[in-house]
């Protein structure tokens, strides 16, 4: 995930970033340069302060109400509620475009690995003004409920990922309960990325009250603001400012958060029903977006990508000679140039789940895969039992090769995705039905619970490639209803590549940590987990007057600085 730093699923358009994908500059010209747009770079009309607005109301649109408020549960780990509960909750650190964390002083006075030999130990001490809204102060007790809840030791608790939290050997007060020292079993490099997004000890302690008790809102608030409600007919879900919040405070008398579908939203922004968009690989909707008076395109780059997630449980893709017929047919080339080619840029597959084209360390990866081969793909169906007869659906035993990619409803980008993939894979005898399902059901219903043999979204990245991608390919544990899956969605693993991911998290070198983690990736092609498609544009639309808000790339979003130019 982004600043909560594990991945976030993006149900329709991740908030991605341009590299060689998509360029341009911050106005609304032709996107036909092809130089790529720095990592290292936003695009938020970034204004002061005291140039901005006191008051109004931004409209913010999502693709749905989350099914859970929790970001650290497993339903919850989806970019929409990131967006809603990051200004409600607490986290350690924020990040720069640079990808670089400082310290968070709302929430901290100072983080410091006080200790690497015997043992790594990490000193937070925390800014005794940060309270939650029942007047309780932040304090130790949430870190070490935090630690409890995500260590992975209960797996009463449905957690989105444990990356890092199992690592961990202990949180403890240190002087009073504004200290915290947290002693690691084993080292951990990307330490800066834990305590992202805390919850009241309270919300961390019963299991219930985690898998469950956020459903239907958030319930607690140590933000700049807080909830005043939900509207399950509108779809809406409203954002005050915090009466108790010590620091800044909010430019804008509120946020409204409003489910749309994402087909339909370039309409809205144009009938001022909300004040920016996602425009993401969508020629359709950056052509109409370019046409608003009063809007502007705001463009950034960053680590998110779309991929193909293989569910490697079904009764036909189990079989690995199935998923690599797949993976060979699928033609990610063409994918990339149809989605990526009408923007401008140099539309290419992403050869690589971990680094994205424009971050240190990426390579291909990919092998058989680095190209499109039916030909072979039709041999390895053959040398498996699956039998052509003419250009039909293949058979083996009586039994058709018939596939089903689930998808969104309201999402053109999965459409043209899935429409390409099912006359691809036509042509080697392998039949693709795409089910459309509500995006409001996507997740919950469908993917978690694996009811899919295909589906396509995008993973949205974080400062720490390697130890955020953990909760996505490690092993799932234990069986039927009580599986584990964490976010590996594609319930393919295996104890090797948990190895070499526990020993990769464990490395402070960055070379080292570099070449363990493209080894690991070839391994993830190896066993087809899921195909890299390519790596999504970060292009936003936005009104004029909009600011300190837009493409952020890496950077934390601080919502008491969003508001409109004087």
């Amino acid at each position: 995930m982004k600043r909560v730093y594990k991945p976030i699923a993006v149900l329709s358009v991740a908030l991605a970033l341009v590299s060689t994908a998509c360029s341009g500059s911050s106005d609304s010209s032709s996107a036909g340069n092809k130089a790529p747009v720095a990592a290292v770079t936003n695009d938020m009309n970034t204004t002061a302060r005291s140039e901005v607005k006191q008051g109004g109301t931004l409209k913010w649109p999502i693709d749905s109400l989350p099914a859970n408020y929790n970001p650290n549960q497993l339903d919850g780990a989806l970019l929409d509620a990131y967006y809603i509960v990051t200004p409600l909750l607490p986290s350690a650190f924020t990040v720069n475009a640079k990808a670089e964390l400082e310290p968070d002083l709302n929430y901290v006075t100072s983080v410091e690995l006080t200790s690497s030999k015997p043992k790594q130990v990490v000193t937070y001490k925390l800014n005794p003004k940060a309270v939650w809204d029942d007047g309780t102060p932040v304090s130790e007790a949430d870190y070490e409920a935090s630690w409890k809840s995500q260590s992975g030791k209960n797996e009463a608790f449905q957690v989105a990922s444990n990356n890092g939290y199992s690592q961990i050997e202990s949180v403890k007060a240190g002087a009073d309960k504004f200290e915290v020292i947290v002693t690691f079993a084993k080292p951990y490099a990307d330490w800066k990325g834990l305590f992202a997004l805390l919850l009241p000890a309270s919300a961390s302690s019963d299991v219930k009250t985690f898998n469950t008790g956020w459903v239907d809102k958030p319930m607690a608030t140590a933000g700049p603001f807080k909830v005043k409600g939900v509207d399950q007919t509108a779809k809406t879900i409203t954002l005050v400012p915090n009466e108790k919040w010590w620091g800044d405070k909010p430019k804008l008398d509120s946020i409204i958060f409003r489910s749309i579908d994402s087909d339909t939203q370039v309409d809205a922004l144009a009938n001022g029903e909300i004040d920016f968009m996602d425009i993401g690989p969508d020629i359709d909707k950056l052509t109409r977006a370019k046409g608003i008076d009063g809007v502007e395109i705001r463009r950034a780059a960053g680590p998110n990508f779309r991929h193909v997630t293989i569910n490697g449980t079904g009764p036909i893709l189990k079989d690995l000679d199935v998923r690599r017929a797949v993976a060979l047919t699928i033609d990610r080339k063409v994918i990339a140039k149809a989605l990526l080619g009408p923007l401008g840029g140099n539309a290419v597959p992403l050869q690589n789940h971990i680094f994205m084209v424009n971050q240190t360390g990426y390579q291909d990866n990919a092998g058989e895969f680095s190209k499109a081969d039916p030909d072979k793909a039709k041999t390895v169906l053959d040398d498996a039992g699956w039998k052509q007869e003419g250009s039909g659906t293949r058979t083996k035993a009586g039994k058709p090769l018939e596939l089903r990619i689930v998808i969104p409803s309201g999402v053109a980008t999965s459409k043209q995705e899935s429409e390409l993939m099912q006359s691809m894979l036509a042509d080697v005898g392998i039949k693709l039905k795409i089910d459309v399902v509500p995006g409001d059901d996507f997740f919950d219903k469908y993917i978690t619970t694996g009811n899919f043999d295909l589906t396509v979204f995008s993973w949205s990245g974080t400062p720490f490639p390697v130890s955020s991608s953990v909760s996505i390919y490690a092993e799932p544990q234990g069986s039927g209803a009580d599986l584990d899956i964490q976010q590996n969605y594609a319930r393919i693993g295996n104890k090797a590549l948990d190895a070499k991911f526990n020993k990769a998290t464990t490395l402070f070198d960055e070379k080292e940590s570099i070449a363990l983690g493209n080894e690991i990736d070839a391994d993830i092609w190896k066993e087809v987990h899921s195909l890299a498609l390519y790596q999504r544009p970060d292009i936003y639309a936005a009104k004029k007057s909009l600011a300190n808000m837009g493409a952020y790339g890496f950077a934390s979003i601080t919502y008491q600085d969003i508001g409109f130019a004087k």
